[in-house]
């Protein structure tokens, strides 16, 4: 078992997983997180913005050869259970795992009282062996999710894609829209995003995945201020794509590189003058990508 938060399954938490395979040598793996993100109890309910749902978490990890994700249910009662409880109840008696895998900075039970020191310490008495993954860094940066976070947040999708070994990506259903893009000639698919982290408003180069295919696409997101929009939106347009409704379609946007900002345009003409050059740029980017 790996333990850990695994919020957009980084290159560090695919450093520890890696560590994982290896020592499972062909038994069942097992990634062990947390939900609600551990966060939302401790402070009083405000819940971050998360790189990954569970259900793209779920995704990366299967992609990354992990047999299973275990939950546990973070509630205010697991936050005050003691390390040594959270060995005995969780890692003995649940699963009865035989070896662990953490990183440098893995902390367990209340008040983080279960370090890797603890660790060392304890596991060995209960049978369980463990094993310890040093620090990674790519180019003196340490990938993190906070480190990834705040790239997303500026809208470097660029550098986030090198800390996170893939790019940043948004998995969710389309739901209905104004029908704006439509009429100038460019539909798009509304994106209901819910609590994610969306990168910083502009317009994006993507690849999006839908309906067992994958398109290049020009996304936006803002608020539309060209027709007084009101509350963010994600609105995609798929290259290449043949009409047919994608109401309640799931879809997964890949955001590859962030194209310009957000922009009042003095009227329709211009705007469709503008997504037409994004729409030529994303092409020259995905080309290359």
């Amino acid at each position: 078992m790996a333990i850990g938060n695994f919020d957009g399954v980084h290159l560090g938490h695919e450093k520890v997983l890696e560590a994982l395979r290896r020592v499972a040598a062909g038994t069942p793996t097992i990634a062990l997180s947390f939900y609600p993100h551990p966060i939302k109890v401790l402070r009083g309910g405000i819940e971050p913005r998360c790189l990954s749902s569970v259900r793209e978490k779920a995704q990366r990890l299967g992609e990354l050869s992990i047999d299973i994700l275990y939950l546990v249910h973070f509630t205010k009662d697991f936050a005050r259970m003691s390390a040594t409880q959270f060995i005995d109840d969780v890692l003995v008696r649940a699963l009865g795992v035989s070896a662990v895998v953490v990183g440098e900075d893995v902390a367990v039970g209340h008040n983080r009282e279960g370090t890797r020191d603890f660790l060392v310490q304890e596991l060995p008495k209960r049978g369980i062996a463990l094993h310890l993954v040093e620090r990674y860094e790519l180019d003196g940066t340490r990938p993190g999710s906070r480190a990834v976070r705040s790239l997303v947040e500026d809208g470097d999708v660029r550098a986030a894609a090198r800390l996170l070994g893939a790019p940043y990506m948004l998995s969710a259903r389309v739901g209905h829209g104004d029908k704006r893009g439509a009429a100038l000639g460019f539909p798009t698919a509304n994106i209901a995003v819910g609590r994610r982290l969306i990168p910083k408003r502009g317009v994006y180069a993507c690849r999006v995945e839908v309906l067992g295919h994958t398109y290049d696409a020009v996304a936006n997101i803002g608020i539309r201020p060209t027709f007084s929009g009101m509350g963010e939106r994600l609105e995609v347009h798929l290259l290449g794509f043949l009409p047919q409704s994608l109401y309640g379609r799931r879809m997964r946007v890949n955001f590859i590189e962030r194209l310009r900002d957000e922009k009042r345009f003095g009227s329709s003409d211009e705007l469709r003058a503008q997504i037409a050059a994004d729409i030529d740029s994303a092409q020259k980017i995905l080309t290359h990508d």
